[in-house]
């Protein structure tokens, strides 16, 4: 086999080994500290939940380090129907 193709294959293993244990760490660190920040109903739910959504922000760290970092809440649903109300006059 061609040895810069085992060298790189070995580097992705390695990049994506450390982007997984990055974001189990994150994970940890904001489902027990961040998700109220993000989604203030999350304040009341229980341990279970933030066992549960461990797996889901381990993956997609990246996004809700970015959502944490700049402050956003919860998006408000943008349906046809909300769009319409904006627009009409009492």
């Amino acid at each position: 086999m061609d040895p810069f193709a085992i060298t790189f294959v070995e580097f992705l293993i390695k990049a994506i080994r450390v982007y997984f244990i990055a974001g189990l760490i994150f994970a940890v660190l904001f489902s027990l500290l961040g998700v109220q920040r993000t989604d203030p109903g999350a304040k009341s739910f229980a341990p279970f939940f933030r066992l549960l959504i461990i797996p889901g922000v381990s993956i997609f760290w990246p996004l809700f380090a970015l959502r944490l970092v700049r402050g956003k809440q919860h998006p408000v649903e943008q349906t046809a129907h909300r769009q319409a109300a904006k627009f009409t006059q009492p």
